[in-house]
């Protein structure tokens, strides 16, 4: 029954965006990798990156949309090149990328990334398996500006991504579990 669920609700979401996915197969953008748990994030990064778009002429396309060991591997590009639009489209997908790392992958509740083994996996506590590993820091979340000080390349600023807000906010470092070296 999962299985079908999952097929149906790709297979819509497939037909709905079909714009975003011209000239692409579904196997060919890893679509059948997405797991029923990030359906209502999915959705909404296609509804965003197709609301981006402001004219009929301008084109955004979905290159890849798959699960990248618990993260959203997005590949997209703008047709013809429009900074406006892809400056939109790139913090679209920014917040999209982010959001599975604390996405269950089952039941789509707010969970944490794991390891069990080679197998990365993000769930909530209801669904996470017995002998697993919690990835830490959650790299996935986190963007960090580096800068040149004092000849050597160190993180400035930090931003991690909070989901209650979907959008990323100001971070100190050390809080996150970063340590710049000396």
């Amino acid at each position: 029954m999962a299985d079908l669920e999952t097929t149906d609700w790709l297979d819509k979401l497939w037909t709905a965006h079909s714009s975003l996915f011209e000239g692409s197969s579904p196997f060919a953008t890893g679509i059948g990798t997405l797991p029923v748990g990030w359906r209502e994030l999915v959705e909404s990064l296609c509804s965003r990156l197709a609301a981006v778009v402001p004219t009929e002429a301008d084109r955004l396309r979905i290159l890849r949309l798959e699960n990248d060991r618990a993260t959203l591997n997005v590949a997209w590009e703008t047709i013809p090149q429009h900074g406006g639009v892809e400056a939109e489209a790139a913090e679209i997908v920014a917040r999209a990328t982010a959001r599975p790392a604390c996405t269950c992958e089952i039941c789509g509740l707010t969970a944490t990334r794991y390891r069990t083994g080679f197998w990365t996996f993000a769930a909530c506590p209801v669904h996470m398996q017995r002998g697993s590993i919690e990835i830490v820091p959650n790299w996935a979340l986190i963007r960090t500006t580096r800068a040149c000080v004092e000849g050597r390349s160190r993180i400035v600023a930090c931003e991690v991504y909070d989901r209650g807000l979907d959008r990323f906010v100001a971070a100190a470092p050390a809080t996150l579990g970063i340590k710049d070296s000396p």
